[in-house]
C-alpha cells in the first residue's frame, strides 16, 4: 500500500518574493471541462508520458501533503527540457478537492514567480485525492522554465501532494517552493504534442514489440 502522510512545515522561497493573485481573480480564467480530466488512484503508480518535459510524479518515500485547505494550496519552479515556449498538451498533478463540484486553478508563472503566463480553471467532478490528468490539447503555453501554482476558489479546499524524490524530466531548484526546507517537492508534470517524428518512432517501436509477442 502506498505510503501517504501529512507535514506540517515552512514553505522554503527563493530570494524573491513570490505574490500570488488575490483570491476572487479568477472569473477570468479558461475554464476546463470536466470531460478533459480523469484520474488514477494513487496506488496505481505515476509512470509518466513520453511526450514530458517535465515531470516529478515520483512518491519517493510515500506522498505528503498540508492539511486540506483553501486558498494557495502550494507552488513550486520547473526547469524543462524544451528549448522554447511549451505548447502544453496536458498536464498531471497529484492532489484533488474535498467535495464534488470543488475548483482549483492552475497559474503558471514565469522563471522569476513576478508575471503570471497562462490560467486555466478545473471543476472537477469526483471528490478526493487521485493522480489526475488534464488535457489541454495544445490550448495553453507556458514558458520553458518558470513556476505553478495550485489555488482553490473561494468556496473550494483541496490538496496537492509532495514527496522527496526529485524530478525525472528536466530539472527544479530545491530552495524555491517545496516544502521542509527544500526536502520535499509538489508533484506534477507537463506534456507537449509529440513531433511527427516522434509519433513515428512510437509507432515502430509498437510494430516491433508486437512482432516480438509473435
Amino acid at each position: 500500500m502506498l505510503k501517504v502522510t501529512g507535514i506540517i512545515a515552512v514553505v522554503s522561497i527563493a530570494g524573491t518574493a513570490f505574490a500570488s493573485p488575490v483570491l476572487g481573480d479568477y472569473s477570468s480564467y479558461n475554464q476546463i471541462s470536466s470531460d478533459s480530466i480523469t484520474a488514477v488512484s494513487l496506488e496505481e503508480g505515476t509512470q509518466g508520458a513520453t511526450s514530458s518535459v517535465y515531470s516529478n510524479m515520483d512518491a519517493g518515500g510515500g506522498f505528503n501533503a498540508f492539511p486540506s485547505g483553501n486558498g494557495a494550496l502550494g507552488f513550486d519552479d520547473y526547469t524543462s527540457t524544451s528549448a522554447g515556449a511549451i505548447t502544453m498538451e496536458s498536464i498531471r498533478f497529484v492532489g484533488g478537492v474535498d467535495a464534488v463540484g470543488g475548483v482549483l486553478n492552475f497559474e503558471f508563472f514565469d522563471a522569476a514567480g513576478a508575471n503570471l503566463i497562462t490560467a486555466f480553471s478545473v471543476n472537477f467532478s469526483q471528490a478526493g485525492n487521485f493522480i489526475w490528468t488534464i488535457t489541454l490539447g495544445g490550448a495553453f503555453t507556458a514558458d520553458a522554465a518558470g513556476v505553478l501554482q495550485i489555488t482553490t476558489d473561494a468556496t473550494s479546499n483541496g490538496q496537492w501532494f509532495l514527496s522527496d524524490a526529485g524530478p525525472t524530466v528536466g530539472s527544479e531548484d530545491n530552495t524555491f517552493g517545496g516544502a521542509s526546507g527544500g526536502l520535499l517537492s509538489h508533484k506534477f508534470e507537463i506534456n507537449v504534442i509529440p513531433a511527427p517524428g516522434a509519433l513515428a518512432l512510437l509507432g515502430m517501436g509498437g510494430i516491433v514489440a508486437g512482432r516480438r509477442r509473435r
